[in-house]
């Protein structure tokens, strides 16, 4: 068929752009892929997600989850372990070395006959027993001077701390012992300190003083109670015809 000049002139490109196409869509069967033209899919007129991208951000998300859920998980784990910080509290016991509610002393030792068996004061039966304390009492006539009397109340008290020149810290306790006391008995509190203090640690929040006492501040340290069960304010290193121990003072 025979064409004017301007007809082969449109026809033409037609012709040449025809074998172009061919030649893309046989290049892309032998590849498996479909080849893009201007960023879309060959055929179509839109842009579209290739599967692998869809794949991709699919992986991307599962990665995302994981990654919360063991952020989750890794939370649980800490709250676990911070309830499992908090252990198992200790449980007070007779023998860890701290007076307990129900325990009347605490040596930190099973052994009897030093006056804490079982944490209870031991009280010989010639020994004062104080009901409420349990604390013991016992009247030493011995003519000595404060010090030495200390040492004798530590000795006879048994387990070190235990034994002390008595310490009349209440009305009281000071009543009950009045009765062992028939002359002039060290006591167990001195000023060495600048102020009056039980020698045991006790509070000082009470006192009995005789009359006029204590009347030689600075100079008369100790103190010794009399038949009336009134404190006296003396030279420590004078000699007392008696002294006082207890047993559990300072518990």
């Amino acid at each position: 068929m025979a064409f004017s000049a301007s007809a082969r002139l449109l026809y033409a490109p037609a012709m040449t752009f025809r074998p172009s196409l061919i030649f893309l869509l046989l290049a892309g069967c032998a590849t498996g892929e479909p080849l893009k033209l201007n960023g879309s899919t060959s055929g179509l007129g839109g842009a579209e997600p290739s599967a692998g991208s869809d794949a991709g951000a699919a992986d991307s998300a599962g990665a995302t989850g994981t990654g919360a859920a063991g952020a989750a998980g890794g939370s649980g784990g800490a709250g676990l372990g911070a309830e499992g910080g908090g252990g198992m509290s200790v449980q007070p016991s007779c023998g860890d070395g701290t007076i307990d509610a129900g325990e009347e002393c605490d040596d930190q030792n099973g052994q009897s006959g030093d006056g804490c068996a079982a944490c209870m004061i031991e009280c010989a039966p010639s020994e004062l027993k104080d009901p409420l304390s349990g604390h013991c009492y016992k009247l030493f006539v011995v003519s000595s001077a404060q010090s030495a009397a200390e040492a004798n109340c530590q000795t006879w008290g048994g387990a070190p701390g235990l034994g002390h020149l008595a310490s009349l810290s209440s009305a009281a306790e000071n009543v009950l012992v009045g009765g062992l006391i028939t002359d002039n008995t060290w006591i167990g509190a001195d000023d060495l300190g600048g102020s009056w203090a039980w020698l045991d640690g006790s509070a000082f929040a009470y006192e009995n003083w005789q009359n006029g006492e204590p009347n030689f501040p600075g100079i008369e340290h100790c103190m010794f109670a009399d038949a009336a069960d009134k404190w006296h304010d003396h030279n420590c290193a004078d000699l007392r015809p008696a002294y006082l121990c207890e047993r559990g003072s300072g518990n």
